[in-house]
């Protein structure tokens, strides 16, 4: 696929986008908006650069629901590879001719990136409600401002995102603050750095392993902004980091804490920092909470909204980590509550760095870019750090 900045940098060139998402921000059950590559522009892609055999039955097969945008299941995806470089801008003609076709049928545009309008789940009226006032209504009012637009957009009902902590994992900051000591990096004179979430430890907090033994001293956090409500999550109305990356003055980017270490902390082989990553590319995840994991890499979240300790927080450009089946049955693990701060890696041997796990919903992590996190981490020790 494009790399996440490319199909950020499609946003930010396409109008017709910044629009929708300032119609669907108007309707107060939205929660956040994400970019994927439409699967059938994929597919001709590869087809027309001698990427993919284009008799390849099983391949076809997957991309059934491609040409059902209106379909409630979410598009598939082409998982189960590694990090592919794609022109987002490069004409295709067998795509030319599908979205001329789209186009005369429904009076729409299908452009090769999709973009999803997130809702949270809906309520019923309260007692003393009115029962227009139920959520079944705003869902009618964002339906029919989507459908009115001159581009394909969908729709999608999604869990509550929530910051991913819980007591009694891997590393801990008494009374309740536990997660993951995600990996290890050190500098040139050899002083090793534990990398974390900043929901997890804060500048000057004393952490422990969980066994109660001292491990080291956090020495600097990311402080995150709160969204106050009414506002919704969304990537055009609120104002962007400067720089970016980084946390305010209404949306964040970063959730991360560095740890300056006391013992000598086991770690495995990594040959470096990610600098590209894209959709559908194979990772693994190591969590306190639930193991290793393997996982793919999927929507480029435009922003979106977490909650923890009753506050909302938007973040801008995370990326999700949806999980790769296993077992006979096909049996999928989500991170979870207490692995906050872990490590995601490229399936790569010696893997890259490619991610710090933040956040789930139950049916997705997300994570922020580990280049982010290791820029960040060097300018806060005033280090060159590798992992």
């Amino acid at each position: 696929m494009a790399s996440y900045e490319d199909i950020r940098a499609y946003f930010d060139g396409t109008a017709l986008f910044k629009d929708v998402v300032r119609i669907a921000a108007r309707v107060p059950i939205v929660t956040g908006f994400t970019l994927d590559i439409d699967p059938l522009w994929g597919r001709l892609y590869d087809i027309e650069n001698n990427l993919e055999d284009p008799h390849d039955p099983f391949r076809d097969n997957r991309f059934l629901y491609a040409a059902l945008p209106s379909s409630s299941i979410p598009p598939p995806q082409p998982y189960g590879r590694g990090y592919r470089r794609r022109d987002l801008r490069k004409p295709v003609s067998m795509w030319k001719r599908e979205t001329e076709i789209f186009r005369q049928n429904t009076g729409r545009e299908r452009l090769p990136v999709t973009l999803t309008v997130v809702h949270r789940p809906l309520r019923a009226a309260r007692p003393g409600e009115r029962l227009e006032e139920d959520d079944t209504s705003l869902l009618q009012q964002l339906v029919q401002s989507i459908l009115a637009v001159p581009v394909l957009v969908r729709i999608e009902e999604r869990p509550r995102a929530r910051l991913a902590l819980a007591s009694g994992d891997q590393i801990t900051v008494p009374p309740t603050n536990s997660g993951t000591l995600g990996g290890v990096l050190n500098d040139q004179a050899g002083v090793s750095y534990g990398i974390t979430c900043s929901h997890v430890v804060q500048t000057n907090d004393t952490v422990y392993d969980s066994g109660g033994n001292q491990i080291g001293i956090c020495t600097a956090d990311t402080r995150r902004v709160t969204l106050p409500s009414p506002r919704i999550c969304d990537p055009v109305n609120l104002t962007a980091p400067h720089p970016i990356p980084s946390n305010g003055p209404d949306v964040n980017m970063l959730d991360c804490a560095v740890v300056l270490l006391l013992p000598t902390v086991t770690r495995p082989t990594i040959a470096g920092v990610a600098q590209a990553l894209s959709p559908g590319q194979s990772v693994v995840h190591t969590g306190a909470a639930t193991g290793t994991t393997r996982h793919w890499l999927g929507s480029l979240c435009l922003s979106y909204g977490f909650s923890s300790g009753g506050q909302d927080f938007c973040f801008r450009d995370a990326v999700e980590l949806l999980p790769q089946p296993s077992g006979l049955f096909g049996h999928t693990v989500v991170p979870t509550q207490g692995d906050s701060g872990g490590w995601v890696l490229t399936d790569d041997q010696p893997p890259d760095w490619a991610g710090l796990f933040f956040g789930e919903d139950g049916r997705r992590g997300f994570l922020i870019r580990a280049k982010w996190v290791h820029e960040w981490a060097q300018q806060n020790t005033n280090s060159i750090l590798t992992p």
